[in-house]
């Protein structure tokens, strides 16, 4: 166990230096695009990134190797569209039991041992995430002038695996020869069948459920005499932004409602799946805990391997 834990601390410190190693790259790739555009180049430039990407190939083996011996990664790597990439990224920065670490003390600046922040329960990771709800009941979002309550960067993090999860688990049908055709490959012509009608179809369980809470909520608002439309027709306010009229809903607002669904319940599996492993008592969500909700899902049923 002390092991284990040794090799989620290196996942951490080796996660923070690939984000690292991965802007530096970038900046190096930017400089020779710009000096590409004077029919110029720089030889230190040049070498300096072929260096980096090499540690951060390094660093990306590495990390594929120490992400197997996470507690929840008997559960996780089975789920189609958790790529070695994203997940890394998105379970680094989590803790879900008590850790201590040093951190500088602002007024005599020496080092001091702290008990580190750590989410003991499925809303705590919500909001530390970025997923959670404020004091409204409304979805976390920044807030001029006030201290945000999660990780910023890491809700990005989420909501790429949450696209990586959408896209590995749906296909489109194709209405001529019932093929199943990836988005990418309708988007770039490449599927032939004229006068073809796609409709979505999932091949993977968190991939059904964003398709049922899309429904779901598409059939909630409509049936309250509310419509949906494309974002491009929403009409615009006087700083020239597009904005929802009262019963209005854009159907890129229904999508991302969906996907936050979809997300915040692979979290709720992840929490699960990892506390058992741990050893540690695993609270139930807040709607099942304290609503009174029956609609618990078991994390090993959402696995598509």
């Amino acid at each position: 166990m002390a092991e284990q834990t040794e090799n989620m601390n290196t996942l951490r410190r080796l996660d923070d230096a690939l984000k690292s190693v991965e802007k530096e790259v970038v900046r190096c790739k930017v400089r020779l695009s710009h000096l590409e555009l004077q029919d110029r180049t720089c030889e230190d430039t040049e070498k300096v990134g072929q260096m980096l990407q090499g540690v951060e190939h390094w660093i990306e083996g590495r990390i594929a190797v120490l992400l197997k011996d996470h507690p929840a990664y008997p559960w996780f790597s089975r789920v189609q569209g958790v790529g070695h990439e994203n997940i890394p990224k998105c379970i680094a920065p989590l803790r879900i039991k008590p850790a201590q670490g040093y951190r500088k003390n602002k007024d005599t600046k020496a080092l001091e041992l702290v008990d580190l922040p750590y989410a003991d329960t499925i809303s705590a990771m919500w909001r530390f995430t970025g997923f959670g709800l404020n004091e409204d009941r409304k979805p976390d979002k920044r807030i001029p002038g006030e201290t945000l309550h999660y990780n910023a960067e890491l809700r990005t993090m989420w909501w790429r695996l949450a696209s990586s999860l959408l896209r590995a688990g749906l296909r489109q049908k194709c209405s001529v020869c019932k093929a199943l055709v990836g988005q990418n490959s309708i988007d770039k012509g490449e599927h032939r069948c004229k006068n073809a009608v796609f409709e979505p179809v999932a091949i993977t369980r968190f991939a059904q459920y964003y398709l049922d809470q899309k429904a779901r909520d598409i059939e909630q608002w409509t049936a309250k005499g509310g419509t949906i439309v494309p974002a491009s027709t929403l009409p615009k306010n006087a700083d020239g932004k597009r904005y929802e009229p009262e019963g209005v809903m854009s159907e890129g607002h229904v999508h991302n409602r969906a996907l936050r669904k979809m997300i915040k319940l692979f979290q709720s599996c992840l929490f699960l799946v990892w506390r058992e492993a741990e050893g540690l008592p695993a609270t139930k969500p807040y709607p099942i805990d304290k609503l009174g909700h029956n609609s618990m899902i078991d994390p090993w049923k959402m696995v598509d391997r």
